[in-house]
């Protein structure tokens, strides 16, 4: 007797009745009734042999195949139930054939009865039909592969359908387990019916790792509960999960591509088992996919919390790594942290929207992100998260007042209408305890985007109307909240505001300036624009945190020179001796320098930049970030680097503004070093 058992890394029964159950009929009907045809080829089955069972019983768990094993027993199932309940004597197979040879052993009991075992709920559903009893809450799609077949067997001669599985012929791969990767062969294999999904890579590459007697009790503790945080999401959430956490793990500064999501994840896990056990790794795992999918689920008990994620959310979901990292530190840091945490969030929203009205997309976000949460360190992770969040990542620096003022006072806000909505909304319930819910309302021009004004807007705006609509009509200071959008249409602004439910009867905060006006014109809008703006910057602060940015910084350059030699630089060798004795002098000027090897040069960071050497086959050109009316005492050859044409190699001529080559005469060397000491202590 042989057993095949369906481990529970693998996925459920998954195949559709009306797509992968109606090609195995067709294939079984058109094989039995073609005069040419004598078999169809199902496919390869892959089992490994589970030695832990009783003498005389074979039991082999199923490493591919488990989809057409299943099918193919569920028409055995609904083959015998037909011919049970037909009981046509002109039919020479009975069910009892089938049900003993393919289904259960009459001499076994228990489990080990069953030819085929499921894993999980799909278990409990084939099992009762094998059994004819009914069962609570049963397998959907096992259900309905049942019924498929059910229906069609009804249709045709039964003795065609037990011909054409007779017909049937699958390949038996039976691993050796000492010699075989079942986990590659699995791979190698999975290029037909239902595409994996990450996450039924990522299970099987994890739980076919380990013995089978530890596969069970892994799932049930931990990647099902890691499942179950997903359930009800998109499956590309776990894939963005399974690439985040895996980078903010090996603090990898750039996002993988999607198509790399598993060949990543594989990478990742092979190095941290060889740190920790497998159980530990996904107890850690555990712990962070309830953080992510918290996030975005907003499945927080704390109201505080569960706020602040929909309004991040509501911008952008990118930001979910950061989240993920800094929860995990506020929870080992302990409820002390909760200020810190709340704090950060509040953080992340103000970038987010600064960046959105300044025109930003996800795709920068991404680039900002990624690195963000991989710099978070155990010591201090709310300040790395400041500093990080102040870096110019990418060409995408956080937004100032002044850039930020300057967007919301000239931007078309109607463009990104969602966008427009959040900000409108946070601008209404920003200090005002009564909340007006405004989930159903839309935005409304108050002067009319209709290019086809009315008299009364005409004679309102006088002869330069058609310039102010232009120019003003999308604007911050001429939009606003309302549930009448259709009464209001392009009524004039004084039937606006007096009619039944007009802007004097709305409870609205932001339209208070708006009730108080007369008449509506380029002049209010710009004055609305100014107070609607100057309250958005109150609700969204800039960041503060210079020192934490400089910091940071430095970090992000002793991280860029991690790896880099200076041995690599092409050069002579008496100018190596030379830079050797610069580089000394230059290090020996404080112990927060960075020195970044670059492709022909090397750089020095405090945390500004403040020196480039640049070696040639004569000298060493200093490249220096000061200008000559800040060098005190300028030795003689010290020049302005805006009247040299060219330096061969420099990567930061445009952050330096004075140059100084040094030979090895004594007298440049000296000089060198004390104009490397001004530029030092310039940048601190």
């Amino acid at each position: 007797m042989s057993q095949f058992v369906i481990p529970v890394f693998q996925r459920d029964y998954s195949w559709r009745a009306n797509e992968h159950c109606e090609q195995l009929w067709n294939d079984v009907l058109r094989v039995a009734n073609s005069e040419t045809q004598k078999s169809h080829f199902l496919g390869a089955i892959v089992g490994m042999p589970d030695e832990d069972h009783a003498i005389g019983f074979n039991r082999c768990q199923v490493v591919d195949g488990q989809q057409r094993l299943t099918t193919a027993t569920l028409l055995l199932v609904a083959l015998r139930d037909h011919l049970r309940e037909a009981q046509d004597e002109s039919v020479e197979l009975t069910a009892d054939q089938i049900d003993s040879t393919y289904l259960r052993d009459p001499l076994r009991k228990g489990e080990q009865r069953y030819r085929l075992l499921l894993r999980r709920h799909d278990r409990t559903s084939l099992c009762a039909l094998i059994d004819g009893r009914p069962t609570e809450a049963p397998s959907v799609n096992i259900e309905a592969a049942y019924k498929f077949f059910r229906d069609r067997i009804k249709t045709v001669d039964p003795e065609a359908v037990w011909r054409g599985i007779h017909q049937l012929v699958v390949v038996e791969v039976t691993l050796n387990d000492k010699t075989d990767n079942p986990q590659e062969i699995f791979e190698s294999l999975n290029t037909t019916g239902l595409t994996l999904s990450k996450s039924d890579l990522i299970r099987n590459y994890i739980l076919m790792g380990v013995r089978p007697e530890r596969q069970t009790h892994l799932y049930e503790h931990y990647w099902r509960r890691i499942e179950d945080c997903f359930r009800g999401l998109s499956e590309h959430v776990f894939d963005d999960f399974a690439r985040d956490y895996a980078e903010v793990k090996t603090k990898r500064s750039t996002q993988t591509r999607r198509h790399r999501i598993y060949a990543a994840f594989k990478e990742f896990w092979r190095k941290v088992t060889v740190e920790s056990s497998v159980e530990t790794a996904l107890s850690d795992m555990l712990k962070h996919a309830r953080y992510y999918a918290d996030f975005h689920l907003g499945r927080e008990e704390r109201e505080e919390r569960r706020a602040r994620y929909h309004r991040i959310r509501y911008i952008s979901a990118v930001p979910a790594n950061a989240v993920m990292r800094l929860r995990a530190c506020r929870d080992d840091a302990g409820e002390v942290a909760e200020e810190s945490f709340l704090e950060a969030l509040d953080l992340i929203e103000s970038f987010l929207v600064r960046g959105a009205i300044c025109g930003w997309t996800d795709k920068a976000y991404n680039k900002i992100f990624v690195p963000l949460a991989s710099g978070i360190g155990e010591s201090t992770p709310f300040d790395d998260f400041k500093g990080g969040l102040g870096l110019n990542l990418e060409g995408y620096a956080f937004p100032d007042d002044a850039v930020f003022l300057r967007a919301l006072r000239e931007s078309d806000m109607y463009r990104r209408r969602r966008l427009c909505k959040f900000v409108l909304d946070r601008l209404e319930h920003h200090r005002n305890k009564h909340r007006t819910d405004t989930s159903q309302y839309t935005i409304e021009h108050i002067l009319p985007q209709n290019v086809r004004l009315s008299d009364d807007w005409i004679d309102a705006l006088g002869d330069k109307w058609q310039e102010i609509q232009e120019t003003w009509v999308h604007r911050l200071g001429n939009l606003t909240l309302t549930a009448y959008n259709p009464e209001y249409s392009d009524r004039a602004f004084h039937d606006k505001k007096t009619m039944e439910c007009g802007f004097e009867e709305s409870a609205l905060r932001i339209n208070r300036f708006v009730n108080k006006q007369t008449r509506w014109t380029a002049a209010e809008i710009e004055t609305r624009t100014e107070e609607l703006a100057r309250e958005a910057v109150a609700i969204w602060p800039p960041l503060d945190a210079d020192h934490l940015v400089d910091r940071a910084r430095l970090r992000d350059r002793q991280r860029q020179a991690a790896g880099r030699t200076v041995g690599r630089i092409q050069m002579v060798p008496t100018m190596r001796k030379l830079f050797g004795t610069l580089q000394h002098q230059v290090m020996e000027c404080g112990t927060d320098i960075a020195e970044v090897p670059e492709s022909k040069s090397i750089s020095y960071w405090r945390p500004r930049y403040f020196l480039e050497v640049v070696p040639q086959k004569h000298r060493l050109h200093l490249l220096l970030a000061l200008g000559l009316d800040q060098i005190e005492n300028p030795p003689e050859g010290v020049g302005d680097l805006r009247e040299w044409t060219h330096v061969v190699g420099s990567r930061y001529r445009r952050e330096s503004r004075s140059i100084y080559s040094v030979t090895d005469d004594k007298d440049t060397m000296d000089a060198a070093l004390d104009l490397v000491r001004q530029a030092y202590d310039a940048a601190g």
